[in-house]
């Protein structure tokens, strides 16, 4: 029993052993970073060491604040992804509304114009499938924390998801024709 004990407190002790105290920065005044300020939208990447072969990605940023940190990350990714799936998946419809009225006398003649311009983003539901997240970045000020997140999707993920997307819609792709030898 006492062997017993004192391999499970070593155990213990063990796996305490191997943690580390990290520190988030702190800044005084709100910062973004160089990387998601320059958020590139698609951009290649060699593959290792085969540098003549390179990979085409869908890139996007989102940022968040929150009083806990884990939320601000989340919250950030959230956003990015949901970018990401705007970019892809998006619908805009848009319309401006015009009203001219003149209202008074012919002698003391007033004349009012109202202008209304209606935007209606639609993102139709997408299944982000095999994204990665490439860059973040978390800083407290004031009492709350920031979270820049940036991910990539591979292009051929990409090509896959549209033609889902567009197949559910009912506007399939054209399917390659296949002959008979």
């Amino acid at each position: 029993m006492k062997t017993l004990f004192i391999a499970a407190m070593v155990a213990t002790l063990t796996a305490c052993g191997g943690t580390k105290t990290m520190q988030v920065a702190s800044h005084k005044e709100y910062v973004q970073p160089d990387w998601y300020q320059n958020c590139k939208d698609v951009d290649s990447e060699t593959n290792g060491w085969k540098f003549w072969q390179s990979t085409t990605y869908y890139y996007s940023c989102g940022s968040s604040t929150s009083g806990f940190e884990s939320a601000a990350q989340i919250k950030a990714v959230q956003i990015a992804r949901r970018n990401l799936a705007d970019r892809l998946n998006g619908e805009i419809s848009s319309g401006t509304k015009i009203r001219m009225s003149d209202i008074g006398t012919e002698s003391e003649l007033k004349s009012e114009t109202e202008t209304e311009m209606l935007i209606i983003n639609k993102i139709t539901d997408t299944a982000l499938l095999h994204y990665a997240q490439t860059e973040h970045y978390s800083y407290k000020m004031g009492g709350n924390y920031h979270s820049f997140v940036m991910i990539k999707l591979s292009k051929e993920n990409v090509d896959a998801m549209i033609e889902k997307a567009q197949q559910k819609q009912g506007n399939p792709m054209p399917e390659k024709q296949f002959t008979k030898n």
